[in-house]
């Protein structure tokens, strides 16, 4: 009798803490992080850096990712369908915090889930307004822009010239990119900074290879500095779908140009730029993931507005596996 006993209250217990393990497991909140990108991209990679320092500390919160690998794959059908990808996973998983990164997981999925009341939105990586994605207006949307570092871009070019022979007159600088819409963006946002002793000459635009060498043979007439950001999207000829490799597309440049070029990623110098001056992708996962956990914790998403980014990276290339990064707050 005591043995049966014993098992039927032994049964009861692990029945018992079953139960509550269940009950804790599907009540604990849910965290997804959607990547319009890949984690093989080096942004990607760094921006889930500055997520783990903060989630990385974190328990009771289950935390998963999805990516919509657009930055390998950027055909309007391909992100359609990645776009539907991540709309089932985001039902599937239906998160209590959905963190989108980069301008196509607000674009193809995390817009559609403005106002929802069950489901709080935290951005990263807009280069761009978020105006387009409803944003503005939304009751359950925060997160942090992405702008390119102009102020620490026009200190570099201001501290460069000095050792330059350039008569009296202030540096120029211009913008050389392919012609994707995020450094249309980027070119937008470069557009309305007030660059005061630097002469800005705007983005130039080209959508080859081969139109990106004359450019840059051209530019020692016209600049004194070429601030390069994107590049990804330079066809290797005329009506070719393939693009050139970045890091070819930078070691040539760094090579062959007759005036400094200085990066607007700290990638760019991974990949060949001497000199680089990009937006921190740690502090856009660390903001966007602190807004997040604030949010789970119940703060009112009132209280978060829309942060800008104000820290930035320097990056110096100096040998084929050697990279030197320094961060400051701008």
């Amino acid at each position: 009798m005591y043995k049966k006993l014993t098992i039927f209250v032994m049964s009861v217990f692990f029945v018992t803490l079953a139960a509550i393990i269940l009950q804790v497991n599907v009540n604990k909140p849910r965290i997804l992080v959607l990547h319009s990108y890949s984690n093989d991209y080096v942004w990607t990679r760094e921006v889930n850096v500055g997520l783990e320092r903060v989630f990385g500390i974190q328990h009771g919160v289950e935390i998963r990712f999805h990516e919509m690998s657009t930055k390998k794959h950027s055909g309007k059908d391909y992100k359609r369908r990645a776009g539907i990808a991540a709309r089932t996973a985001i039902e599937k998983i239906r998160p209590n915090i959905l963190i989108a990164v980069d301008d196509d997981a607000q674009k193809y999925a995390a817009k559609h889930y403005l106002n929802d009341p069950n489901m709080k939105i935290v951005f990263a990586g807009i280069n761009g307004s978020p105006k387009p994605y409803g944003y503005l207006k939304a009751n359950n949307v925060t997160g942090i822009l992405e702008r390119k570092p102009a102020k620490a871009l026009k200190e570099v070019v201001m501290m460069l010239s000095k050792d330059m022979d350039i008569r009296g007159r202030k540096p120029r600088a211009v913008f050389l990119a392919d012609k994707s819409h995020s450094t249309k963006r980027d070119g937008g946002y470069l557009d309305t900074f007030d660059w005061g002793n630097v002469e800005y000459l705007g983005r130039q635009a080209v959508g080859t290879f081969a139109d990106w060498k004359k450019s840059v043979a051209s530019m020692s007439d016209k600049a004194d500095f070429i601030l390069v950001g994107g590049y990804r999207k330079l066809l290797k000829s005329t009506g070719s779908k393939d693009f050139v490799k970045a890091k070819e597309v930078m070691s040539w440049t760094e090579k062959n140009s007759l005036i400094p070029v200085i990066g607007m990623n700290i990638f760019n110098s991974k990949e060949g730029a001497m000199l680089s001056v990009g937006v921190s992708p740690f502090e856009q996962g660390e903001v966007a993931a602190t807004m997040a956990m604030q949010l789970i914790h119940g703060t009112d998403i009132k209280s978060l507005p829309i942060k800008t980014s104000s820290q930035y990276i320097i990056a110096v290339w100096q040998a084929p596996s050697t990279l030197d990064t320094f961060q400051r707050i701008n």
